[in-house]
């Protein structure tokens, strides 16, 4: 074997032509120098040029036989698999944060929404200012201004009220649904009303058959004298 061959280095050839091309330059490398060896040796029995089998000539090419390792360019399986997880999960992360964002967004807008309606009713309906609290009407108070509701809105008898207008009882309870005293009050009031008039109820002395308005009036105003000078 030529001396060249043993310090050729390992090739790995991708490609048939390439084997093809190697072994040739190896075959005609060692067909140079064997033909030197024959011309450089003057002995008469020199057995002449002596061609080299296939697997000397491949070895000497430095082929390296057996299956080609995988290409470097195509990525293992572990390696595609783990792009097409990567490439999943960054896709899902992506849907969980734009979904994130538009509920974030739909919340805050919401609240805006509540917070301008509060802040709009607030300002369309300002708190009513706190009445000022009245004294509490007296018995004598409350006969005088059963006689005023009645001077306002006229005096009858026998019903509640009618076109004419009402009587004692429908005068008190109108007071009474105005707020303008309770039914404590009337019942005080009512206590001095019978004792000026003598009467058993109030009904009794409305409906007498001879009763005038202006007895109606000066007895609720003499009830009302009384009441004050009893301490009411």
């Amino acid at each position: 074997m030529p001396a060249s061959a043993a310090t050729t280095a390992p090739r790995t050839f991708w490609s048939d032509a390439a084997l093809a091309a190697a072994v040739d330059a190896a075959f005609a490398e060692a067909l140079a120098e064997e033909l030197a060896a024959a011309l450089a040796d003057d002995t008469p029995d020199s057995t002449g040029i002596v061609p080299l089998d296939t697997e000397t000539l491949i070895r000497q090419a430095g082929v390296v036989t057996g299956p080609c390792p995988p290409d470097p360019r195509v990525p293992s399986p572990a390696a595609q698999r783990l792009k097409h997880t990567t490439r999943i999960g960054g896709r899902l992360a992506a849907q969980a944060a734009w979904w994130l964002l538009r509920t974030t967004a739909l919340l805050t807008v919401t609240a805006a929404v509540g917070i301008l309606r509060l802040s709009w009713h607030i300002i369309a309906n300002p708190k009513p200012a706190p009445q000022p609290q009245l004294a509490p009407i007296t018995p004598s108070g409350f006969l005088a201004a059963t006689s005023r509701y009645i001077t306002d809105h006229g005096w009858t008898q026998h019903v509640l009220a009618d076109d004419r207008g009402v009587c004692l009882r429908e005068a008190e309870n109108a007071l009474i649904r105005g707020g303008t005293g309770t039914r404590s009050t009337a019942r005080q009031a009512n206590a001095h009303l019978r004792h000026v008039t003598g009467a058993l109820t109030i009904p009794t002395f409305n409906d007498w058959l001879t009763r005038r308005e202006d007895q109606i009036h000066a007895a609720l105003l003499t009830a009302a004298a009384r009441a004050r000078a009893a301490g009411e």
